[in-house]
């Protein structure tokens, strides 16, 4: 009896244990991996912000009402998403607990992914859209940048940036990078030219990393977002993550770009633990579906080294995409969200103001981008370097279907292959209904896609790559197999027949509704060759080296490159076996500034770029900066006869006058104060300008660009000026202030050269005080501000002004560093002590505090003797 009472006691008590930890396990389900991996954020007594995920947010928000929990609701988003401020305990043992409580995180500090901004359009055909597309330039477009604020006083926005609520109060320089990069106007350089330079910019703070509310994407018109910003390695599908699938459901024109990363050289965490170089994405954020992550990429289209890889946390492929960004992920983002509001613009434009569904954007970025590393898709280029132009043309050519499929459902279509194609590719994407919170797969709805040869029934399936947590199976080759994981897939046919194909979507598992898709395809001919860079919107640097760049689908291996500076009369060789393969060749062009092209020859067939322009950019100066008027100058360029003059207007720059010599004056500027200037190679053509000047602040006065005195040898008087223009100047003059009347000290007549030098070998005991005059040829003059000398002979103390203001301050110079126990004091006519002050300093600045006028003495002591004597006169 005795034992099976004892039996059922342990039955009870391990049935108890078991529910506790079941209880334990589902809570802790509940929690982020940052909250499992630090618990002592939920004992943290003080309020904080944590992210809550309901099963309603309606039904969430009135429970939290009606039974008067001390917690905060902050905001609320899709998806169930609420945040809120409550302390620590009480989110562990009541909310936690909560049947509606699915997931529960904490927000991350963010911080911005380095970037120096070298500048490279022509990678990802940026400059040939330019060229071939002149009016695609962002205009009525509207991009935000998500981080902490630019400098909004970047002449490179001018007119353009729109001042909202959202904008950090930080303002820092990777902002403005980011911004630049994106939709820069080129006002200060050719350099400073974005992506999008006429579109407008709205910034947005990055503090909180949750998605803007869909009314804000919507009062503001903005079509994509820029996230150049990491936190840490995050491997999970976050409240974040769920929180961008759903904004970009809620608003289908919208685009979210993120940076991947630069933390490529970091150990895993998560199902990737401790896999070196793999799985390092910063931000679980960037898990999301509907978005495009983007790495980095250098000149050669080569995946930078610190650029973060992939795969996601459950498998799926990041990043999608790479971009130039040679010194970080954030400019690759920067670039594709500028080449993102240019596809955009083209489709609102042909399609009645309609954007384009963020799914039709990423199938045709996808598709047209150029394969890089290993055949097919990998975690380390995603499926590519991002193309531009190539993206541009399935929405010029109408290469793209849409359609929608249900549980079971088919939708075909059939396309057809000319002979003679060397690449068939073709890629579906769709927008995927957000995941819950902490969900060990992402995607929720699996469409199939295969191409079928109608010839001979042959079957092609998507690329697919191994996941499996292990480095030789993740830096494997992708294979043809059905596709489970992403709602990307891409088909390939190198050299395909000719023929009828069809494609083939199968919904294979949407467990409700319909799932809409689009799908992307181009079929690159062979024997083609295109020029990429230089294009007829582009400066080669003369006496330096250029990257130039093409495509090419010719098998051959070599062709003959050569240049021409007389409009094709004669052509010089460059190199007679250009490796057409590498597409790029550095080419030291000529010191010149001239039209040129390249011509590449193969096969005897010759294909020849745009003309553009050889030049090296001047340098303008100033050579005076008056209240009425200004002169900029510059050198004389060997064979140009002309000179257009550029200020900086409401937005960009506008032509203001051309100048057949090398200077030019301006009259009552106002306001209008940036300028620059740009050679005229021929009526059509202008060479590189120079770096935009604000005049005002380059140092030169009217006239005068500095004046110095300076004591030489201990006993003579050294003055240095120099001016910014010979321009109408008739004389120099040093002058002397003796007994408060300005002296000649030395005259320069003529002025021949704009740096002038004096001596004044009669120091007077105590301050000897100069200036310069500069007379001009209309009898005007300008005097520089006064220097002073202070020159120590007979005393080791000079005390002024004298007289000196009651209500200003009383200099004391002295000859060396007082010792301690230097004293002044000053009294009054009766004797009577009005002030004292310790001398510490050679140069001390003391108040008068108000003292009444009068004549006062001076007294200098040091420990108690008297060193100096005095008077001064208070007014």
């Amino acid at each position: 009896m005795k034992q099976t009472r004892l039996l059922l006691l342990i039955l009870v008590l391990t049935v108890q244990q078991l529910q506790a930890q079941q209880a334990i396990s589902v809570t802790s389900r509940k929690l982020s991996p940052v909250l499992q991996n630090n618990r002592k954020l939920l004992a943290n007594k003080q309020p904080q912000v944590f992210w809550i995920v309901t099963s309603n947010t309606d039904s969430a928000r009135n429970y939290f009402i009606d039974k008067k929990l001390p917690l905060t609701i902050l905001q609320e988003h899709a998806g169930g998403l609420l945040v809120v401020s409550a302390k620590g305990p009480f989110i562990d043992s009541t909310i936690l607990s909560l049947p509606f409580v699915r997931f529960v995180d904490v927000p991350r500090q963010p911080y911005e992914e380095l970037a120096l901004n070298p500048f490279d359009n022509s990678l990802n055909t940026i400059n040939l859209v330019h060229s071939r597309f002149p009016n695609l330039n962002g205009n009525n477009m509207v991009v935000s940048v998500k981080e902490n604020k630019p400098d909004t006083a970047d002449i490179d926005f001018r007119g353009r940036y729109i001042s909202t609520p959202l904008s950090s109060e930080l303002i820092s320089s990777h902002a403005s990078y980011m911004c630049t990069i994106i939709a820069g106007g080129g006002n200060t350089f050719h350099t400073g030219g974005g992506v999008v330079p006429s579109a407008s910019i709205i910034s947005s703070n990055f503090a909180t990393l949750l998605p803007d509310g869909d009314n804000i994407y919507k009062q503001y018109g903005v079509s994509v977002q820029n996230h150049s910003y990491g936190t840490g390695l995050e491997n999970y599908y976050g409240a974040d993550a769920a929180a961008y699938d759903a904004s970009t459901i809620n608003n289908p024109g919208l685009l979210h770009v993120f940076s991947s990363g630069n933390s490529g050289n970091h150990t895993s965490t998560g199902a990737y633990a401790g896999i070196p170089d793999v799985a390092n994405l910063t931000g679980s954020f960037k898990m999301a579906k509907n978005i495009l992550t983007v790495g980095a990429a250098d000149s050669f289209g080569n995946v930078s080294y610190l650029s973060s890889r992939g795969p996601a946390y459950d498998g799926r492929i990041k990043p999608e995409l790479i971009a130039f960004g040679e010194d970080g992920s954030s400019g690759a983002a920067a670039h594709t969200s500028g080449a993102v509001a240019l596809l955009q613009q083209y489709y609102k434009e042909k399609n009645g103001g309609s954007l384009p569904p963020s799914a039709l954007l990423k199938a045709v970025l996808v598709n047209g981008a150029d394969d890089r590393g290993t055949n097919g898709p990998d975690f380390q280029n995603g499926f590519g370097t991002l193309n531009t132009y190539n993206a541009l043309q399935a929405l010029v050519n109408d290469r793209f279907f849409s359609g929608a499929v249900s549980q079971s459902g088919t939708q075909t279509y059939t396309i057809t292959v000319p002979a003679n194609t060397r690449l068939l590719k073709l890629t579906i994407c769709w927008t995927d209904p957000a995941a819950a919170a902490n969900a060990p797969k992402a995607l929720i709805n699996d469409v199939n896609m295969e191409l079928v040869n109608n010839g001979n029934s042959q079957r092609w399936l998507p690329w697919v790559l191994n996941h499996t947590a292990n480095l030789n199976a993740l830096l494997s080759p992708a294979v043809r197999k059905k596709d489970s994981l992403n709602n990307i897939e891409q088909i390939t046919l190198d050299n395909p027949p000719a023929g009828s194909y069809t494609i083939r979507v199968n919904g294979f598992s949407i467990p409700s509704g319909s799932q809409s898709f689009f799908i992307a395809w181009q079929a690159q001919a062979a024997d083609q060759f295109q020029w990429q860079y230089p294009t007829s919107v582009d400066y080669a640097k003369g006496g330096e080296a250029n990257l130039l760049r093409w495509s090419s689908t010719f098998t051959n291996n070599t062709g003959l490159l050569q240049f021409s500076i007389d409009k094709g009369l004669t052509w010089q060789t460059i190199d007679n076996g250009t490796a057409l393969a590498t597409g790029r060749l550095y080419w030291q062009a000529p010191e010149t500034y001239s039209a040129a092209l390249l011509r590449m020859t193969i096969n005897g067939q010759t294909f020849t770029s745009d003309t553009f322009t050889i030049s090296v950019p001047p340098a303008v100066r100033v050579g005076f900066s008056c209240a009425d008027s200004a002169m900029l100058y510059w050198n004389k360029i060997p064979g140009i006869q002309s000179y257009t003059v550029y200020r900086l207007g409401e937005k960009y720059l506008q032509p203001m006058v051309t100048a057949a010599d090398t200077s030019v004056i301006i009259r009552q500027p106002g306001n209008l104060l940036w300028y620059t200037i740009a050679p005229v190679i021929s009526s059509t053509r202008e060479g590189m300008k120079a770096y935009t000047i604000n005049f005002r602040t380059q140092g030169v006065d009217c006239y005068l660009k500095y004046f110095l005195a300076d004591l030489q040898n201990g006993n003579t008087g050294w003055l240095t000026a120099s001016i910014g223009t010979l321009l109408n100047v008739k004389s120099i003059t040093f002058e002397k202030l003796v007994n408060r009347e300005w002296q000649p000290l030395q005259t320069i007549q003529p002025v021949t050269t704009p740096e002038f030098e004096a001596a004044d070998n009669k120091l007077a005991d105590g301050v000897n005080t100069y200036r310069v005059k500069v007379t001009l040829t209309n009898g005007l003059s300008v005097n520089s501000e006064p220097q002073s000398i202070y020159y120590f002979l007979t005393t080791r103390y000079l005390i002024f002004p004298n007289p000196v203001s009651a209500t200003g301050t009383m200099s004391v110079f002295t000859k060396e560093e007082p010792e301690n126990g230097t004293w002044l004091f000053l009294f009054n006519t009766l004797g009577q002590k009005a002030l004292q002050y310790r001398l510490t300093q050679t140069v001390e600045n003391i108040p008068m505090n108000r003292l009444k006028a009068g004549i006062y003495f001076v007294i200098i002591q040091k420990n108690g003797k008297k060193e100096f004597s005095g008077r001064v006169m208070v007014r």
